[in-house]
């Protein structure tokens, strides 16, 4: 996913029960949520499962 280029991207995985207050601040009712933050703001998300071609176009258009 993503060879190439200069472009360094961070994840992280929240457990949504023990950590309610993050689930309601950013609206997460489902899982799995991504969401793609910038500066602390967020700059897009999805709901749902994606394959490695969703995943890759998501990211590409993150670092774009």
């Amino acid at each position: 996913m993503c060879t190439g280029g200069l472009h360094h991207i961070s994840m992280a995985k929240v457990d949504i029960d023990e950590h309610t207050d993050l689930a309601i601040e950013y609206g997460v009712s489902a899982v799995p949520t991504v969401i793609a933050m910038r500066g602390g703001d967020v700059i897009d998300q999805f709901v749902g499962i994606k394959d490695e071609d969703q995943l890759d176009s998501f990211v590409q258009k993150l670092i774009g």
